[in-house]
């Protein structure tokens, strides 16, 4: 069986999702982790915007190719 078009874009979209999803909790943890290791002010909470430009940051990362 091979997959369609359609089937194809559902699973990408899915995992698009979860990947979002996944961005979301993984800054909120890490975060967390540099306040507890004095890397980031315990005031700072992020804000839409850094969250936005962070996320950006992690897919430019991982959507560059590793030889």
């Amino acid at each position: 069986m091979t997959l369609t078009t359609d089937q194809k874009l559902a699973l990408a979209q899915r995992i698009c999702d979860e990947f979002n999803l996944f961005v979301k909790e993984e800054l909120v943890y890490q975060i967390d982790d540099m306040k507890d290791n004095d890397q980031l002010n315990h005031e700072y909470y992020i804000t839409p915007s850094d969250q936005e430009d962070i996320t950006k940051l992690v897919i430019d990362i991982i959507a560059v190719p590793v030889g």
